[in-house]
């Protein structure tokens, strides 16, 4: 691996179930590119359900194509019971817990301060991650780095903890920092800690909730890492989105429900960070090219190029949820219900939480379409690189399998 090679990142952010739709794109990417290649990604940033896509990308990073297979395979076999307690008396037990501590101001027990139990997720992660065979890819140079963001409750800082080869240092920024580390279950756990949804999990001596939270430069570790080409693989529209039809004529809209409410702070947290930042970044190229990395440098400015696609959806993944709303467990669904996640863009709270067999499928079929429609732009990107891509699209002899 060239120091070329080694300077192209896949940052995945958080999204809940929609992180299915970055499998699906990975398999398209997958089947493009050769047998038993490596990982072309060496550097890996994830935050929540993104952090278990790149992590299992990362025990791979030998063999990408295998690493995806295991990816659709996991996304495939998983189900709401998989991820949190789904049934009605356990929703109910917590949700009155939780209830109580609201109201009365008492902190309860860790796995209580939340709406959702997602013990199972953990049991499941233990089972499916060797996280021993990061040192091994690290070692023969397949992955540079591996990193997971979380969101500390104590400073309010957006912590990346990460592991990696030596050349890497921790580093400190105004509200940001960067943590050498041994990675573990823990770890994302942390960075799927969805305020209220799901428990603060405890890393050290710190309690952290979802990685997205405070992260106001999502691309900040990627390129902290090293990265000067990064791949984008968001869990929400950012061009061509149509927005919701006006009420008719004569009518208003019905007062904004629980689900709406929290729908719209969590696509803020998931989305319209990434979003600015990407600006921020187009900002800067033009700035680079412009000026010229040497006068630039001249005046103490390190700035280089940094070359960024982003590879999205083309529909709303909120609106795609809605259909498949009776096939949750009961129990989840009439907590949903009641908050009032099946009307309008109160979905988009339904769709992070929806764990269902026959969306998640959607969700892979539609990111495999999206990035196939564009494997010419994905080709060249990965080519300005150096990796070893574009076979023909006909040739899908890849462990990937069909969506």
């Amino acid at each position: 691996m060239t120091s070329g090679d080694r300077e192209t990142a896949l940052v995945l952010p958080g999204g809940g179930a929609r992180a299915a739709y970055q499998v699906g794109a990975l398999r398209a990417l997958a089947r493009l590119t050769p047998r038993r290649a490596p990982l072309p990604f060496p550097i890996l940033c994830g935050t929540s359900a993104g952090a278990i896509n790149a992590t299992t990308l990362a025990i791979h990073a030998d063999d990408f194509r295998q690493g995806v297979a295991r990816l659709v395979r996991w996304w495939r076999r998983i189900d709401a019971s998989a991820v949190y307690l789904a049934d009605l008396s356990s929703l109910s037990r917590h949700g009155m817990r939780w209830l109580a501590q609201v109201l009365v101001g008492r902190p309860g027990p860790s796995q209580a301060a939340s709406m959702l139990d997602n013990t199972p997720l953990e049991r499941l992660l233990r089972r499916a991650l060797a996280f021993d065979r990061l040192d091994d890819r690290i070692r023969d140079g397949r992955l540079v780095a591996l990193a997971v963001n979380a969101t500390s409750y104590t400073t309010g800082h957006a912590v990346t903890h990460y592991q990696g080869a030596t050349t890497v240092q921790p580093w400190r920024r105004l509200r940001r920092e960067g943590r050498a580390t041994r990675l573990g279950v823990e770890h994302l756990m942390a960075s799927a800690a969805i305020p209220f949804v799901f428990p603060a999990v405890r890393v050290g001596q710190d309690w952290f909730m979802d990685g997205s939270v405070r992260q106001l430069t999502p691309l900040a570790p990627a390129l902290r890492l090293g990265a000067r080409r990064v791949l984008i693989l968001p869990v929400g529209q950012f061009n061509g989105q149509q927005p919701s039809p006006p009420p008719p004529a004569g009518t208003s809209s019905r007062y904004p429900s629980f689900a709406q409410t929290a729908g719209h702070a969590l696509s803020s947290i998931f989305l319209d960070n990434l979003g600015a930042d990407l600006e921020r970044l187009d900002m800067l190229n033009r700035v680079v090219e412009a000026t010229g990395p040497d006068l630039l440098a001249g005046r103490g400015l390190s700035l280089r190029r940094v070359d960024a696609l982003v590879c999205g959806p083309s529909r709303d993944l909120g609106d795609a949820a809605r259909p498949y709303a009776d096939r949750l467990p009961a129990g989840v669904r009439y907590l949903l219900r009641g908050f009032g996640s099946t009307h309008g863009t109160g979905a988009n709270l339904m769709s992070y939480l929806m764990f269902e067999p026959g969306y998640i499928r959607a969700l892979l079929g539609l990111g495999y379409a999206d990035a196939m429609a564009r494997r010419v732009e994905l080709c060249e990107f990965l080519a300005r690189a150096g990796a070893p891509v574009c076979v023909a699209p006909g040739d899908d002899s890849s462990g990937a399998g069909g969506a």
